[in-house]
Formats: C-alpha cells, sequence, structure tokens
C-alpha cells in the first residue's frame, strides 16, 4: 500500500473516531476538525511507520494522536482538558503452531497485560503503547504527545517498571 493510499484510508475510516476523541477533551466541533488537521499532519510524519494502517492498533493509534492534539489545543487556549481513557483492542492473532492449550494461556497472558497496561497513569500508558505497541522513536513519541525525548524515556522506563511489578503481582514470573 502506498503512502497516499495509507493515508486515504486513514483519513476515511479513522477520521470519525479521531473527531469523536477530540470533541470528547475540548467540545466544540469546528474546534475538534481543526485538531484532527493538525493530527493528521502528526500521522503523515509517520506513516512510514504504520505497515498495516487496517489493524485495531492504528485506530488506537489515531485516537492517542487525537486525544493528545487535542489536550495540547486546550492546554493552549487555557481550557482544563478533561482526561479520557483510551481502550485497545488487539485482536491481531500470532500465527504459531502452539497447542490449543498454549494458545489458551497466551491470549490470557495477553489479556491480563492489555488490562494491566490500560490500569497504568495516562502518560505511562500512551508512552508505552507508542514506543512498544507501535514501535516509534522517543523523537517520535516526543513530538506526538509534545514533550521531549528525555521526558519520554523517563516515562517508558517507570511505565515498565509498575507494568512488570503489577505483573508480577498477578503471578507472572519475570525475569530481570
Amino acid at each position: 500500500m502506498t503512502r497516499q493510499e495509507k493515508l486515504e484510508y486513514i483519513a476515511s475510516v479513522y477520521m470519525k473516531s479521531m473527531w469523536q476523541k477530540a470533541y470528547g477533551v475540548i467540545s466544540d466541533a469546528h474546534e475538534a476538525e481543526d485538531v484532527c488537521q493538525e493530527a493528521f499532519i502528526k500521522i503523515i510524519r509517520i506513516i512510514d511507520e504504520i505497515e498495516d494502517v487496517s489493524e485495531p492498533k492504528t485506530r488506537a493509534l489515531c485516537n492517542i494522536i487525537a486525544k493528545n492534539t487535542a489536550i495540547d489545543f486546550a492546554r493552549k487556549n487555557g481550557r482544563a482538558a478533561p482526561t479520557e481513557d483510551i481502550y485497545l483492542d488487539l485482536e491481531s492473532e500470532p500465527e504459531t503452531k502452539d497447542t490449543p492449550e498454549q494458545n489458551a494461556e497466551s491470549k490470557e497472558a495477553l489479556k491480563v497485560i492489555e488490562e494491566e497496561i490500560e490500569k497504568l497513569n495516562e502518560s505511562y500508558r500512551d508512552v508505552i503503547k507508542l514506543r512498544c505497541l507501535y514501535e516509534l522513536s522517543a523523537e517520535q513519541t516526543a513530538e506526538i504527545l509534545g514533550c521531549n525525548a528525555n521526558t519520554v524515556n523517563i516515562k517508558l522506563t517507570r511505565a515498565r517498571k509498575q507494568l512488570k511489578e503489577r505483573l508480577r503481582q498477578r503471578g507472572f514470573d519475570l525475569q530481570e
């Protein structure tokens, strides 16, 4: 799929949910449209990093970008930006030849990890998703979140530490 085709797909399929995320933060229809245009520009900058635009994680990425762009917009205009949870629905299954029991255990482990990521502080949750799930660089993540790369790396370290502790509490045996 070409860059243009990817962008057209995102614009036609995800723009409505992006607008809803933006509107949920700033509560103004026209300003939500402006925010979506700014968010789309950010997506253009990272479009080459997105392999399959039809994956659920791409929708989540677009929504995170729209939400954070709206929060930045609200802050710049002196408004309090409400926080909103972004839920990530990962339905892509790894292609393996594991037994049904192993597949069930893997799916359950993935579900627990997703639950624990969702329980993280919002800024940690966004950083861990952008850096680990979408495999964006610290600089790309910093641009999306409106901070610097050092802040991204610090938040990622802290998010991983919290996530490991939460998973240990749920019985996962994690190696250091």
